[in-house]
C-alpha cells in the first residue's frame, strides 16, 4: 500500500489563507503562527504536538440571521400588541359608564340599562367606544397578534435552518483544514546534518556526565570497603570509557 503524502506546503499556506479571509479570521493568534511556522519550516515539533482540531477557531454562520431578526422584531410587537385589546376595552367602559351617568341624569326615568347604553349611545357616547364597535376592533388585533405569531414563529425556523446548514459546511471545511494541517506537521521532515550534529553532541555530553557520576561512585565505594578484583576491573573499564568518551567529544565540538 502507497504511503499517503502530506499536502504540500504552497498549497496547504494558499488554503489557510482562503479560509482565514473567508470568515474573518486574519487576526486569529493561533492562525497567524501556525501560518508562520509551516511558511519558514520552524518549531515543527512544537506545532505537531498541538491538537488542531481544539486549537482552530470555529467560525459561525450569518446567513438566516436577517430572518431571525425579522422574527424577533415580531415577537415583540406581538408581545406589545397582546395588551392593546385590554386596553381598548377598558377605555370604551370609561368613557361608556362616564356618557351613562350624564344620561342617567338628563333622562331618569328612562328604562335602559347600562349594556343597552352602551350598545346604542343615545347621542351621548361617541360611536367609537360603542360595545359593537369596540369587540369587532378587539377582533381584528386578536388576529394581527395570531398572524405576528406564525409569521414570527415561521421566519425563525426558516433562519435557523439556514444558519444550521451553513453552519454544517462551514464545520466541514474547518475539519478538512485541521486534517490538513495536522498531516503536514505529522509527516516525517528530512533531517539536516546541523541537526544531527547538535543532537550527538547532546547525547554525548549526556554520555560523558553519565560516566562521570559512575567513576565518582566507583572511587567512593574504594575508599569506603576493600575492593574485589572484579571492581577494580569495572572501575578502569569506566575510567577508560570515559576518557575515550572525552575524546570523542573534544573531536565533535571542532
Amino acid at each position: 500500500m502507497a504511503k499517503s503524502k502530506a499536502i504540500p506546503k504552497k498549497i496547504l499556506l494558499s488554503r489557510l489563507e482562503q479560509w482565514s479571509f473567508k470568515n474573518g479570521l486574519e487576526e486569529d493568534p493561533y492562525l497567524a503562527s501556525v501560518t508562520q511556522a509551516i511558511n519558514t519550516s520552524s518549531s515543527m515539533d512544537f506545532w505537531s504536538s498541538l491538537d488542531p482540531d481544539e486549537n482552530l477557531p470555529r467560525p459561525q454562520a450569518t446567513s438566516g440571521s436577517v430572518q431571525i431578526k425579522l422574527a424577533r422584531y415580531m415577537a415583540i410587537i406581538r408581545n406589545v400588541t397582546v395588551f392593546l385589546p385590554v386596553g381598548i376595552t377598558w377605555k370604551a367602559i370609561s368613557e361608556a359608564t362616564t356618557k351613562f351617568a350624564e344620561f342617567t341624569s338628563t333622562n331618569a326615568a328612562a328604562p335602559v340599562n347600562f349594556l343597552e347604553f352602551w350598545q346604542n349611545g343615545y347621542g351621548f357616547l361617541d360611536p367609537k367606544w360603542r360595545i359593537g364597535n369596540v369587540a369587532e376592533l378587539d377582533f381584528w388585533i386578536i388576529i394581527l397578534i395570531i398572524a405576528l405569531t406564525i409569521f414570527s414563529t415561521t421566519f425563525l425556523n426558516i433562519g435557523r435552518s439556514i444558519a444550521e446548514k451553513e453552519q454544517a459546511i462551514i464545520d466541514r471545511e474547518r475539519k478538512v483544514i485541521s486534517l490538513e494541517i495536522q498531516s503536514y506537521f505529522s509527516t516525517p521532515r528530512g533531517v539536516s546534518k546541523k541537526g544531527v550534529d547538535e543532537s550527538l553532541a547532546k547525547a554525548l555530553r549526556n554520555l560523558t556526565s553519565a560516566t562521570e557520576a559512575i567513576a565518582l561512585a566507583a572511587a567512593n565505594l574504594r575508599s569506603s570497603v576493600k575492593m574485589q578484583p572484579e571492581l577494580q576491573e569495572i572501575q578502569s573499564e569506566v575510567t577508560s570509557f570515559h576518557k575515550r568518551l572525552g575524546s570523542i567529544l573534544k573531536v565533535t565540538k571542532e
